[in-house]
């Protein structure tokens, strides 16, 4: 591995040439569980409840993906140019998060990926299954292209203007389009949404960055295929509210998946949060012990 910088447990570990911003948590003899995040998230963006408990009995790794916080990025954060074709797919990713657990000499790690990490982590998973121990998908789709979300979050983010958005963030409408991710019985408090989003945008702030992320999920095109080749213990956990991936979407990645079981929670949105995590740890404690 290669080491760019260290403080406490943090690192910038080189993967083919692409620097990623690294943290460690927990005991280096337990058995790894390497986080994947998700679209435009950072790995600060964990919440410290699902970190502590996790790294209870494992030694967590988290990391921010290409085009996320302090890692790599494939063009400019802001920019009044055109956008450039799409740099990069999901399949890339993967190679990223499969790269991580390589020079870390994590492997074979037990892998959790919350909502597009979930699919990273699916193609990890597939491609590299002397690497994985188990998988987590965590408010997640399966193989299928093009899952829609709800109405009114497709028109809320069509509306947000994004040409000033490329020239400084807008912290109340990130926080208002957030709230619009909950559940209907599993809510994060508003104020603890606005706290999670200016700590994130303080710290690294890449529009661009996000929309490259976006192409990337769009161009990997149908995964079916390939996740009926997954081989280790797979569970999807998912909120039976979730307006951006719906639960059904969920269900078929479990299908697609020999052996993999889903564990759904009653009134859970989209948003993984101090207050989220909460109803999303037991499962996946649970399922974590079994493996």
């Amino acid at each position: 591995m290669t080491v760019l910088s260290e403080e406490r447990d943090m690192v910038q570990a080189v993967v083919k040439g692409l620097g990623f911003e690294v943290e460690r948590f927990g005991d280096p003899a337990r058995p790894a569980l390497l986080l994947v995040q998700g679209l435009a998230q950072q790995l600060t963006d964990w919440p410290a409840p699902l970190i502590e408990a996790l790294a209870a009995e494992h030694h967590v790794v988290v990391f921010d993906n290409r085009d996320s916080g302090l890692s790599a990025k494939f063009g400019p954060c802001r920019s009044d140019q055109p956008a450039p074709e799409t740099p990069y797919t999901l399949f890339d990713m993967a190679e990223d998060a499969a790269g991580l657990i390589g020079v870390l000499c994590l492997g074979p790690v037990h892998l959790l990926g919350y909502s597009m990490g979930g699919r990273i982590a699916q193609i990890v998973a597939a491609r590299h299954p002397g690497l994985v121990r188990s998988l987590l998908c965590l408010m997640s789709s399966g193989g299928q292209a093009g899952v829609q979300a709800a109405p009114h979050i497709s028109e809320a983010l069509g509306a947000a203007r994004p040409a000033e958005l490329l020239r400084s963030p807008d912290i109340g409408l990130f926080t208002r389009q957030a709230a619009l991710f909950e559940g209907n019985a599993v809510v994060t408090p508003e104020a603890e949404l606005r706290a999670r989003i200016t700590a994130a945008v303080a710290r690294s702030y890449c529009p661009l960055g996000s929309a490259r992320q976006i192409r990337a999920i769009a161009a990997a095109g149908d995964r079916s295929a390939l996740l009926r080749g997954i081989a280790a213990p797979t569970l999807f956990i998912h909120g039976s509210a979730d307006p951006v991936v719906p639960v059904e979407a969920a269900r078929a990645g479990t299908a697609l998946i020999p052996g993999a079981r889903i564990h759904v929670v009653d009134g859970l949105g989209h948003n993984l949060s101090a207050t989220t995590a909460k109803a999303v740890l037991p499962p996946l404690l649970d399922f974590l012990d079994s493996n």
